[in-house]
């Protein structure tokens, strides 16, 4: 049986985590025509409260073309230096929205969808004036208040519904490290992982023959066992050092250009 991950990844409202502290990262977002000094105030407040802030650096203005501000660590085309700021929002445990007066420019607007769409959460320094903006964002002033709410909170797996197996894999380090089981040896996951599979199995013969009136509770303890396998091949995969997605991609490279017996290309 699992040892020490989670009752159940397939319902994580079961899933309660005790108070422990964690390094976040940030993006901060905001007009940096209207409030760019106090956007670098915050990066610094962030830094202060042992945040990382991904974007945007401390820095200087250097360029304003259009409205569109360029920092001096910023390179390529402004659609460039957007789509890094997307991907470190992407990074992110949440996104802070500094909006003096509750002002949110269409660049702004674009991240915080970014980010909804992500399902990372979004804090704000003031309400958006925009009625369905303001649904998406949290305005809390306290960047204690806001370390408090995530890092009490389940991981932000949990915030969202589809992820990558580099998201996942990340997730089981975590938890490993946070549940104390970090000096577990690679021996040790590796009998865990033949025990869970004995009851994936197990799981799978009694689906295969029982009535179908059952079949719906057969089918979720197969589920379960699929995925307590799953979560001790990404710890296996941690121990190794191994990126699981990379190697599945690299894997998959070679068997394609494999001949195969029944294989239809």
């Amino acid at each position: 049986m699992l040892q020490f991950y989670m009752l159940a990844v397939t319902n994580h409202n079961w899933f309660q985590m005790s108070y422990t502290e964690r390094r976040l990262s940030a993006t901060i977002s905001g007009s940096f025509n209207k409030d760019f000094v106090k956007i670098q105030k915050k990066v610094r407040q962030f830094q202060d409260e042992g945040i990382e802030v991904l974007a945007p650096p401390l820095s200087k203005v250097v360029d304003n073309q259009e409205g569109f501000v360029t920092l001096e660590h910023d390179k390529g085309a402004p659609h460039e230096i957007e789509s890094d700021y997307l991907d470190a929002i992407s990074r992110s445990d949440f996104l802070y929205v500094v909006n003096s007066r509750g002002y949110i420019g269409l660049s702004v607007a674009l991240e915080i969808g970014y980010a909804v769409s992500k399902g990372i959460p979004i804090y704000s320094m003031e309400k958006p004036e925009d009625l369905i903006i303001s649904f998406f964002v949290k305005p809390k002033k306290s960047i204690k208040t806001i370390k408090h709410e995530l890092t009490a909170k389940p991981h932000k797996i949990f915030s969202k519904t589809q992820h990558t197996l580099k998201e996942l894999q990340e997730y089981v380090d975590y938890t490993v490290k946070i549940r104390g089981f970090e000096k577990e040896t690679i021996e040790h996951a590796m009998l865990l992982l033949v025990e869970e599979i004995g009851e994936l199995a197990k799981a799978t013969r009694n689906l295969l023959g029982i009535k179908s009136s059952r079949k719906a509770d057969l089918q979720k303890n197969v589920r379960a066992e699929l995925a307590d396998c799953l979560i001790y091949l990404l710890d296996i995969s941690n121990l190794a050092n191994v990126d699981l997605e990379n190697a599945f991609i690299e894997k998959e490279k070679h068997n394609h250009r494999r001949k195969w017996r029944y294989g239809k290309v």
